[in-house]
């Protein structure tokens, strides 16, 4: 630890569903700011197949596999005995899909990954049909829905009573960047008042975050809702 955190933040909950390349970015830049102030971050759920769910059809968790809920819920069988182990999880199946675009989303996939950070790949199987982790993954959803209104991710919250949505960040500040961006996001979360702040993008802006994105536009096998406005 290098610096004490603004208006002393200890912990930092993180909600998230590995298929969003916003809440990835925004995951390397709150671990950039975590190296120099030391604070907590602690991985939670939030599924966006639950949150974009249409009326008639079946919910991730009734699915024997289904895209980022059964990712998932391997973070959550790993979070079960090693926090750490699930947070690896959740960065090297991201890296996979949203800068290398591969697509991780079978449970072969998932296997490849449990072993890419040294865990039995029977974790991915165990996961199956398995209704205490889908209760594990969508009590973390409830939870942000209902305490904290929550929309979709990335969703923090800082010291459990001060969330917001975002930054969403393309590409991930580092160094000192990452701090100073960390200073302004938890001064704004200070004010009850403040519901929305969001930067305009010329087309040139839109283009380079298009640019960026295109890995995850590769990787992706689902439909997602919210194509627009950077699908290519």
């Amino acid at each position: 630890m290098s610096g004490e955190a603004p208006q002393d933040v200890t912990k930092v909950e993180f909600f998230y569903d590995p298929m969003c390349p916003f809440a990835y970015e925004t995951s390397i830049w709150i671990k950039e700011a975590r190296e120099y102030y030391g604070f907590e971050i602690d991985f939670r759920f939030l599924s966006l197949e639950e949150i974009n769910r249409e009326d008639g059809k079946k919910h991730a968790y009734e699915r024997d596999w289904a895209y980022g809920f059964s990712l998932l819920k391997c973070a959550a069988l790993l979070k079960e005995s090693d926090s750490k182990a699930a947070e690896d999880f959740y960065a090297y199946i991201g890296n996979k899909i949203h800068h290398d675009g591969q697509k991780i989303h079978t449970i072969e996939d998932a296997r490849e990954a449990l072993v890419a950070i040294a865990k039995d790949p029977s974790i991915a199987d165990a996961t199956v049909g398995n209704t205490k982790l889908a209760e594990a993954v969508m009590a973390d959803h409830n939870f942000a829905v209902e305490r904290y209104g929550a929309f979709g991710v990335p969703t923090l919250v800082f010291d459990e009573s001060r969330p917001v949505f975002g930054p969403v960040v393309m590409p991930a500040p580092r160094g000192t960047e990452a701090i100073k961006l960390f200073d302004v996001v938890v001064s704004m979360s200070q004010f009850d008042s403040l519901l929305e702040i969001k930067r305009p993008q010329n087309k040139t802006q839109r283009q380079k975050t298009a640019e960026l994105l295109d890995p995850y536009l590769k990787a992706r096998v689902w439909r997602s809702v919210q194509n627009a406005p950077y699908s290519k």
